[in-house]
């Protein structure tokens, strides 16, 4: 038995060595001695002469010696099938299809006999079409059509097809855009076209089409990168200018996008992108409109009218996108509306530093459904930190008809949009395991062939990126800015050795017990003089670690120290952390627990957002995640649309001796129905801005004050809340005008 396995050993290294040497031979010595082949370059039979020359020697060996250099094949794969509408009788056309690897990769993915009517390989080069016969009549696909064709004019037996693929052929096809051109002539309305591919980028290729392209997370490659893989490339008639996907991204309509290097080989950059018809969603622009601004319904109009209704930033883009032939928004070719159009240039968003600040929301949803009494009726805009307010209110047995999800930084809606996936695609325990405990193990592949349909290419750039760490070791709640403030916090109970009265103190079950471990053990380290010192006196502490400003710190009174100790003095008093204070088991434990937790992750709150309603609508389909300042989300909502506006502590950050209160009160009022109430926390008991409101015509009472030893809700972290009630009415101010062009 030893012998005959250590015979098959040298064998196979024999094998893989025969396999590389042909592979070096083939892609990196015959191309610079070769001599060029004679006669027009552009003629079919010199194309696949020249790939024959390349191919023919290493026909046998090409797919074992591609496995570490072609990455990305099975994803591309698997993110067109997860966008597929259909499953059956599919009609595929994979160009520069090969040896067949393709065909049996999607074989694992989706059974090619039971799920595809035909599937048709499209290659110039006879010797790898060989390959690729040999490989179809060994797993007997009937179904399979290998056809040594240009992949600028092949025809095959039906009108359109379900799925075009350019599996790493893109960059090899001299008339790439020929080739693009026959496959927007196949491609079926409601059909998919992915592509897998070597390519560079830089930001100079996207200018004035960045709206198109889904996201520009490591899509702009550096100089001496995007250079020296184009010019080596180009000895093997590889060809990774940006001219191939830029072509791609104008004849269709982006869908995902993403940017990828194979780090084992020197960082070569490759990308994943799937598209789809780039006329597709003429029919929505104007409902998606209607979604993002509480605007009336407007179909397209056969003759040219102006309307007063307000108009989305989405709207200007993609009618000016249309005026230029370019396709829409990538945001508007996606599957769920949540995400509302922005402007991925803004230079307000690079102050977040590609991240979140908050991984957990700090405000108590409880005490805002006892204040505002939330219905059916009511439309709703909230800030959305990190969406858990948002879902709460969605959550609830009679939720809000819309709700209007507001957040300057665009991770924060990243981070809502991965949990609204997670509703439409995941079940309970999945969703736990992400949101409850903060880590899953198998995080890429749900993200692929799961939740991907249900988010925008910008939202699955960054998790495909940030999600196999963000759910891994220390879990989801370690991320964010917010993580220094607890890491800080653990590191103070490790030196002070009060760490195992931390967890004692989670596991109390008395009040009691609860009392005297804090009282005893942790108070006195937490409230040490250093701690004190470093920390909590610390204003640049106060913002990077718990996003305090110094407007806001001003507010808490000439203590900081005490405001703080008044925060969690009283919270001992009021419940056990244990069972009914999910907020600070969270920060201390590092995870929920599933009888303390936020009623979105209860079973509960699981089955009301996943009910389909009478409409096949359900809660989570009503939110809409804008990614701007509330001004600018103020100015572009319908008059008088809005009823209950939640702007937590927002205001606390506001300079006293600024018109910044001025502007946004009066951007509110507008878009705040008769009767419609504003709802804020602050630092301070009498908030300077009140006054404020009042003159501008709302009648403004404190819902809760914060007294010493005292808590008026579970986080306890504001001195005071406010209900401000509009009473007066205002002349409407113009609107924007909507040109409802024929599209």
């Amino acid at each position: 038995m030893g012998v005959a396995t250590a015979i098959f050993l040298v064998f196979k290294a024999n094998e893989t060595v025969h396999s590389l040497l042909v592979f070096a031979w083939a892609c990196f010595i015959k191309p610079l001695i070769h001599k060029k082949t004679s006669g027009a370059a552009t003629t079919k039979a010199n194309q696949q002469q020249s790939l024959e020359q390349f191919y023919k020697s290493q026909a046998h060996i090409y797919d074992n010696t591609r496995e570490f250099l072609l990455k990305g094949r099975r994803e591309c794969l698997r993110l067109a099938v997860a966008h597929l509408q259909k499953t059956t009788d599919l009609v595929w056309i994979d160009i520069g299809g090969g040896t067949g690897s393709n065909i049996e990769h999607m074989n694992k993915i989706l059974n090619l006999s039971k799920h595809f009517k035909a599937v048709y390989l499209v290659d110039l080069s006879p010797s790898l079409c060989e390959v690729a016969t040999q490989r179809c009549k060994s797993h007997g696909w009937t179904n399979v059509h290998v056809m040594v064709a240009d992949a600028c004019d092949f025809e095959i037996d039906y009108k359109h097809a379900d799925l075009i693929t350019f599996s790493y052929s893109l960059s090899m096809i001299p008339t790439f855009n020929a080739a693009v051109d026959n496959a927007v002539s196949k491609l079926d309305k409601s059909g998919i076209i992915a592509s897998v591919d070597f390519g560079i980028q830089s930001s100079d290729t996207s200018m004035g089409r960045i709206n198109t392209v889904g996201g520009s997370i490591n899509r702009n490659i550096p100089w001496i990168l995007r250079n020296f893989w184009r010019i080596w490339f180009e000895a093997d008639k590889v060809f990774l200018d940006s001219a191939r996907r830029n072509y791609l991204e104008y004849k269709f309509g982006t869908i995902k996008s993403v940017n990828c290097y194979n780090k084992k080989l020197g960082k070569i950059p490759y990308y994943i992108w799937i598209g789809c018809d780039k006329t597709k969603s003429q029919s929505i622009l104007h409902r998606l409109n209607c979604l993002a601004t509480e605007s009336p319904y407007l179909a397209p109009s056969s003759t040219p009218m102006e309307i007063d209704v307000p108009i989305s930033k989405g709207h200007e883009a993609a009618l000016l996108n249309f005026q230029k032939n370019l396709p829409f928004p990538s945001l508007y070719y996606q599957k769920e509306y949540w995400r509302v159009y922005y402007d991925e240039l803004n230079s307000n968003f690079e102050q977040f530093k590609n991240q979140y600040i908050y991984a957990f929301t700090w405000e108590d949803p409880r005490e805002d459904h006892k204040i505002l009494n939330f219905t059916s009726e009511d439309t709703v805009l909230a800030i959305t930190s990190a969406g858990d307010n948002i879902l709460a209110y969605a959550s609830l047995p009679n939720p809000p008809k819309k709700i209007h999800a507001v957040d300057l930084n665009p991770y924060q809606g990243h981070l809502l949009e991965l949990k609204l996936a997670s509703f439409k695609s995941l079940n309970h325990q999945q969703i736990w395991n992400m949101f409850g405990e903060g880590r899953i193990d198998n995080f890429t592949d749900l993200l692929m062939d799961k939740l991907s349909p249900h988010m925008s290419s910008h939202a699955f750039q960054y998790w495909m990126e940030k999600g196999p760490t963000t759910f891994s070791g220390k879990g989801l709640y370690d991320t964010g800015s917010t993580r220094w403030a607890l890491r800080l916090a653990k590191w103070t109970f490790s030196v002070f050795g009060v760490t195992k009265y931390v967890e004692q103190l989670c596991a109390a079950e008395t009040m009691e017990l609860q009392k005297k471990i804090w009282n005893a053990k942790i108070k006195p380290a937490l409230f040490n003089p250093i701690v004190a010192t470093l920390m909590v006196g610390n204003p640049i502490f106060l913002w990077k670690a718990l996003g305090v400003p110094a407007n806001q710190a001003s507010m808490m009174g000439p203590s900081v120290l005490k405001y703080v100790k008044d925060t969690l003095d009283p919270l001992i008093n009021r419940s056990l952390i244990s069972k009914d204070n999910y907020f600070y088991y969270l920060c201390l434990m590092g995870r929920y627990a599933y009888n303390n937790c936020p009623d979105y992750l209860t079973l509960k709150g699981y089955k009301r957002l996943t009910t389909t309603n009478n409409n096949g609508t359900t809660p989570a389909d009503n939110i809409r995640l804008h990614t701007d300042t509330l001004n600018d989300v103020f100015d572009r909502l319908s008059n008088k649309s809005i009823t209950i506006a939640i702007i937590m502590d927002h205001m606390d950050w506001f300079d006293p001796k600024s018109k910044e209160a001025n502007e946004e009160i009066t951007a509110l009022k507008k878009c705040l129905a008769r009767g419609g109430r504003v709802m804020l926390r602050s630092a301070s008991t009498q908030p300077w801005y009140i006054r404020t409101f009042e003159e501008m015509g709302f009648m403004c009472e404190p819902a809760a004050v914060r007294e010493s030893g005292q808590s008026i809700d579970r986080t306890n972290m504001y001195a005071s809340t406010w209900v401000c009630t509009k009473v007066t009415d205002d002349e409407d101010a113009g609107r924007r005008r909507i040109s409802s062009l024929k599209i």
